[in-house]
């Protein structure tokens, strides 16, 4: 047992500090560029706005999670438990919301020339923006219930029904008997499903892409990726890492739910898989995208900037 939580002490602690360190570099590359207004894409401010939420996860899951595994012992109050709880659940939403948002907007960005998509090509880089602050403010307000349902460990022992998440106990009980888990089901379903849609047509669109530029690709040896194309396949493999940890974590939070003594185990494998998509996700970025691959000039310009009276 005690060899167990080494392992996912290790792991954990390893999970914090990558997941941290590549969301707060590309975060702070990102966000110079906006600060600076050089080099910027219309789609930025979402990735920003990724970045950020997944700091937040990491912070507020995993941290407490590597403390209580690490340490054995970790005493939250109410108060805390039910802040833990809400920042955490807020900033899963906004990871779904802003990874559906990359995938219409560089669908909308890919789509052909017709007259009506040119039109919505147009309008969309001006939409980017409100809709970062409308994601906010919408999971800001639908998991304003959650702390309802989260209590300390030290006040566990007037329910039965109350399950240990290890560091904090939420009231399973009153979450499924209520009308929370199916709103929230379909909140993340509607999202999930606008993925897939555009998803889709995004794959529907370079498949099309590539037969229609064959030809021309069959006399060279390397042909050249387009930039739109190379944004595609990063957020088509944004999109399906995190409908796939999506999923693995739902499957050991149904077990958390169903089984009658909250395994240890089970709570560990849940918070590793609901983080690994914030972990990996800034790393497939670094190695694929050319203008994060070029961050020295960003440092250059910070250089001049500090010198500059």
């Amino acid at each position: 047992m005690q060899s167990n939580n080494n392992i996912f002490c290790i792991l954990h602690m390893l999970q914090i500090i990558t997941g941290v360190f590549g969301n707060g570099l590309l975060l702070f590359l990102y966000g110079f560029n906006l600060f600076t207004g050089q080099r910027i894409r219309p789609i930025d401010p979402l990735f920003v706005n990724l970045f950020l939420s997944h700091i937040i996860m990491i912070l507020f899951r995993g941290v407490p999670t590597a403390i209580q595994v690490c340490i054995q012992k970790i005493v939250l109050s109410d108060i805390e438990c039910k802040i833990i709880a809400y920042l955490h659940r807020v900033a899963r939403g906004l990871s779904l919301c802003n990874t559906c948002l990359l995938s219409v907007f560089q669908a909308i960005t890919i789509s052909s020339n017709s007259p009506k998509w040119a039109k919505l090509k147009a309008k969309a880089p001006k939409y980017i923006v409100p809709s970062c602050v409308f994601m906010w403010v919408l999971n800001l307000l639908v998991d304003i219930v959650v702390p309802l349902h989260v209590t300390g460990l030290e006040n566990n022992t007037f329910n039965h029904l109350n399950k240990n998440e290890g560091y904090c106990s939420i009231d399973w009980h009153a979450i499924t008997t209520s009308s929370l888990v199916m709103w929230k089901t379909l909140y993340d379903a509607v999202f999930l499903g606008f993925m897939a849609i555009s998803s889709g047509y995004m794959v529907f669109v370079l498949f099309r892409h590539k037969e229609q530029v064959q030809y021309l690709h069959s006399t060279s040896v390397y042909p050249i990726a387009t930039p739109e194309t190379r944004a595609t396949k990063i957020i088509l493999l944004l999109m399906i890492s995190f409908v796939y940890f999506y999923l693995v974590s739902s499957f050991f939070v149904i077990v958390m739910e169903k089984s009658k003594d909250t395994s240890q185990w089970a709570i560990h494998m849940s918070a590793f898989f609901i983080l690994f998509y914030s972990t990996v996700s800034p790393f497939v970025f670094i190695s694929s995208d050319s203008q994060i691959l070029s961050s020295s000039n960003i440092f250059k310009r910070i250089k001049i900037l500090i010198l500059i009276p």
